[in-house]
């Protein structure tokens, strides 16, 4: 059960650090696309976030996807290459994270919620300006540069606020609140008992048309049980 919590925590990490810039064009009510590199191991690669009103799709690999509907805060996972999909409803997340922090607190680890921590080193990251934060959880630490003079960046965390509902909101517990954010993060870094685990930096956000179909699950792929919720 740990292992499967950890790997659909870092997921969900990595389809949140998208969702950090998503709305990053004049207008939020446009269609976007957001490419991220992502470095790390087996996750290196690019991966795209297109966002359509309350829809959001994070092509995290060419394996696997993840579909999140704001307003109804269920959150899919598609496996392309065996055609199924894993499911998570709002409510179900719900359960899924009062039993989570229930044994946290059982077993001594529920406690104050980490703040983000100025580093007070500054960097340019792809010519932009930003500085250094860290939020630390247990053994897991994210490093953000975040760009302060980035466009419309209450806007975007808006957006990032909105997404972080329902299933997605399993993932918010182990993030800071982007309410906290004093602009917009271009790159993250996430490391894992001292261990870097992955970075992501932001590659492009355009404002394109994205076809409402790709935030359906598609012809022929057929639902499985969820690993982590199992049925009663």
């Amino acid at each position: 059960m740990t292992g499967l919590r950890s790997g659909s925590r870092r997921i969900s990490i990595r389809t949140a650090a998208a969702l950090c810039v998503a709305a990053a064009v004049c207008g939020v009510r446009a269609d976007l696309v957001v490419v991220q590199k992502v470095e790390g191991g087996a996750q290196s690669g690019e991966m795209t976030m297109r966002i359509q009103g309350d829809k959001a799709r994070a092509d995290l690999s060419p394996a696997i996807s993840t579909l999140i509907d704001a307003a109804t805060g269920d959150a899919i996972t598609l496996m392309h290459e065996r055609k199924t999909f894993l499911r998570v409803t709002a409510a179900a997340a719900k359960e899924l994270g009062a039993r989570l922090k229930k044994n946290e607190r059982e077993n001594g680890g529920s406690g104050p919620r980490p703040q983000l921590v100025a580093t007070g080193k500054k960097e340019k990251v792809d010519g932009r300006d930003t500085e250094q934060f860290v939020w630390e959880f247990g053994e897991m630490k994210l490093t953000y540069w975040i760009a302060k003079d980035f466009p419309n960046a209450p806007s975007i965390l808006a957006i990032m606020k909105k997404m972080q509902t329902g299933a997605a909101a399993l993932a918010s517990d182990y993030l800071p609140d982007p309410a906290t954010f004093p602009g917009l993060p271009v790159k993250t870094e996430m490391a894992v008992g001292g261990k870097k685990s992955f970075t992501t930096t932001v590659v492009s956000v355009t404002e394109e048309p994205v076809d409402a179909a790709i935030f359906a699950v598609p012809p022929g792929y057929k639902e499985v049980p969820s690993p982590v919720i199992p049925p009663r």
